[in-house]
């Protein structure tokens, strides 16, 4: 800013040696110089005056207007072909008002005495030209700005270019690549060819990503993982949690249906290739997990697994990996928890927990995906969307208090529900198993709540959950004693 104001301060110092010379020293250069070149330097003076007033003004346009306001208080930058524009229109008419006022010529005049020469010069560099007015008609329909993220489509280009523009100047638009390459593309291909802005309107846009899926698996099935996964990936930056993710059947083939799994994500934060990359890996990921097989195009000879066996076992092997178990039951003791478990499918849309009802049990969520909202002043507001491998309703479980919240899938799913009956069975074998289960829930939940852990608020929460778990579990000990 300071270089800014140094230069406004030359141009008026500028400015200020010109009027003293056409003014105060008219009288000496027409007795110095011999006529009529002494005039003619008097009326050149008057000329270049009127042009410095000009620039001094384009000056002043350029250090409060292009910098000041647009680039430091609304962070747009202006492309240089604008700012050159107003340069050349501003000397121009400088140079006009000043030959009108000191020597009489017109305007129009000057336009019609280089009529010819213009003609000529138009034939030749008619491709200066195009891209100049291609340009031109790009600033001022708004196609694009600096800043935005472009894909370019065109038989030039060996696949569509995508790159963020960099600068926009006479015949050149300046795109810096998504692998650190620049660009120049003149702006005449630039109007003449199909050209995405992912930038406009701002906000996240949709993506996009294709995943086949063997024929032999059910679809529904498929697109409940699929969707789980997808809920999962959006929880984190940079892919976008609102609008929520979706799954299509696109098409089928002899050996796969292809899915299209749609979500979000801003241009602005992440290059939309590499969003459809971590979804991709997200969807790999939970394919694998879940056991989904790819289409083959061979003859397998080998026997199709059981499905309701894998579907137990992947279940005893998600029970393992639940927070409050893991780290508290030996492999027996799971085992027989599992045995008392009880595998459960349901269609989308159910609600499986309500606000405000008793709970008597905890639900593993094995495949798709599930709604968490609560009710606050008449008005259901979702919180959370649960996918496989989350628990939801264990505090319920282990203490019988009501519902804290209301739980409704969104695909098909699948979860194992742990009841009461079950935790009781653990309980009468080995009583010292509740005040295990209590230190795990009230870290759980006071992770949760994000509370601060002061030793003495832990100790407090501690002996309030064991309490209540006691009391909802009396009948474990009262039947052992």
């Amino acid at each position: 800013m300071k270089r800014s104001e140094a230069s406004i301060i030359l141009s008026f110092l500028a400015l200020g040696f010109l009027v003293l010379l056409r003014f105060a020293g008219a009288r000496l250069i027409v007795a110095a110089v011999p006529v009529p070149y002494g005039a003619g330097m008097v009326s050149t003076l008057g000329v270049l005056i009127v042009i410095a007033i000009a620039l001094v003004i384009d000056r002043l346009v350029r250090v409060f207007y292009w910098d000041g306001h647009l680039r430091r208080k609304r962070k747009r930058n202006t492309p240089a072909l604008i700012e050159d524009i107003l340069t050349i229109a501003l000397v121009v008419l400088g140079a006009s008002v000043g030959l009108f006022l000191e020597a009489g010529v017109s305007f129009a005049g000057l336009l019609t005495a280089s009529g010819a020469t213009a003609i000529v010069l138009g034939i030749a560099l008619q491709a200066v030209i195009q891209d100049v007015f291609s340009g031109l008609s790009l600033n001022f329909d708004g196609s694009y700005a600096i800043g935005d993220w472009l894909t370019i489509y065109s038989d030039h280009f060996p696949e569509p270019l995508y790159g963020q523009v960099q600068g926009i100047t006479w015949r050149s638009t300046f795109l810096h690549l998504s692998d650190g390459r620049r660009l120049m593309v003149p702006n005449h291909q630039m109007t003449s060819n199909p050209v995405m802005n992912h930038s406009r309107p701002a906000g996240p846009k949709r993506l996009t990503v294709e995943f086949p899926v063997s024929n032999d698996f059910a679809a529904d099935r498929a697109i409940s993982i699929l969707l789980g996964e997808a809920y999962r990936a959006v929880r984190d930056r940079p892919l976008m949690q609102e609008p929520e993710p979706d799954i299509l059947i696109d098409r089928f083939s002899s050996d796969s249906t292809i899915f299209h799994v749609r979500f979000w994500a801003d241009p602005s934060e992440v290059n939309p290739q590499v969003a459809q990359s971590i979804m991709a890996r997200a969807m790999h990921r939970g394919a694998r997990l879940h056991k989904v097989p790819s289409p083959v195009t061979q003859v397998q000879l080998v026997p199709l697994p059981d499905d309701h066996d894998t579907k137990r076992m992947e279940a005893r092997d998600a029970l393992g990996h639940v927070p409050i178990f893991k780290d508290v039951l030996n492999v027996e003791q799971l085992d027989a928890l599992f045995s008392t478990c009880i595998l459960r499918n349901l269609a989308a849309d159910t609600v499986f927990i309500r606000q405000g009802e008793v709970g008597t049990s905890m639900f593993v969520i094995l495949e798709g995906a599930t709604r968490v909202s609560i009710l606050a002043e008449g008005e259901a507001r979702s919180v959370a969307v649960l996918v496989a491998g989350d628990i939801v309703g264990e505090l319920s479980l282990m203490t019988g208090e009501p519902r804290t919240a209301t739980v409704t899938s969104l695909t098909t799913v699948n979860v194992l529900e742990v009841t009461k009956a079950s935790i009781e069975t653990l309980l009468k074998a080995t009583p010292e198993l509740l005040d295990k289960f209590g230190q795990v829930l009230v870290a759980r939940q006071l992770a949760l709540k994000k509370i601060a852990t002061i030793k003495k608020h832990e100790e407090s929460e501690e002996w309030e959950i064991v309490t209540r778990m006691r009391a909802f579990f009396a009948g474990a000990f009262h039947d052992r004693r």
